[in-house]
């Protein structure tokens, strides 16, 4: 594995931010990557004194580290492998945004560097997704649970104030990395009890009046801020 050399800079237009987070500087394979990971992880994890925010900065920049290395490894190959994933997130954004609502895109600097303006947006990642309307239904939350493997740096999602049901929301399972989820004012019942569970790094759930008792509130993890109302 790469030692990091003192005059390297985050600035460095062929060192990824990924790898800085890493320690790692290229050339690399993907041992060097998970290598680097895994004592990374170690340091960041709040059971061995770090923090969540820590930890996933570094799981993050170990999956665009892997990418990186699976790019440099065959640039036509990696694209046309992103093709169909980037089709299926621009699909939830452009529905989004045609229903009233607002995303948030997060650029991946080290690709348009190499590809240029036209491609290089084929890695961007759709992290908010913000629907604050009746437009926010149960067909909404259908198109998001079928593309969930595309949206796995999707971290907020807010519907606030939508007609979201239960039915909806179970949807919403395989969206591993959401940290904020607001339902407030939304129909979701009973199955809202359950959401902690689903999500490992949820540090906020906003809930509708009545969609869990007090012994449920008190259960839930400390890590997450409970805020139960209307939006």
């Amino acid at each position: 594995m790469n030692a990091e050399p003192k005059h390297a800079t985050p600035r460095d237009p062929i060192r990824p931010q990924c790898l800085i987070t890493l320690g790692l500087l290229p050339p690399v394979t993907l041992d060097d990557v998970n290598q680097a990971y895994k004592a990374k992880a170690m340091e960041a994890h709040p059971d061995r004194g770090g923090n969540a925010k820590l930890f996933i900065a570094v799981k993050q920049a170990y999956e665009e580290a892997c990418e990186f290395v699976k790019f440099k490894a065959g640039k036509l190959e990696w694209l046309a492998s992103k093709i169909d994933a980037y089709a299926q997130q621009q699909e939830v954004v452009t529905e989004t945004i045609e229903r009233g609502g607002e995303v948030e895109m997060e650029e991946v600097d080290w690709l348009t560097k190499s590809f240029g303006e036209d491609f290089g947006h084929v890695a961007d990642k759709l992290v908010r997704v913000t629907l604050r309307n009746e437009k926010a239904d149960d067909v909404f939350a259908i198109l998001l649970g079928f593309r969930t493997e595309s949206l796995k740096d999707l971290a907020v999602l807010d519907l606030a104030g939508g007609s979201l049901t239960d039915e909806g929301l179970l949807q919403f399972k395989g969206l591993e990395s959401l940290r904020r989820l607001d339902l407030r004012g939304t129909k979701v019942g009973k199955l809202a009890a359950e959401v902690p569970g689903w999500f490992e790094h949820l540090e906020y759930l906003g809930l509708p009046k009545g969609a869990v008792g007090m012994l449920t509130r008190l259960g839930m993890p400390r890590r997450l801020k409970l805020e139960i109302g209307d939006a």
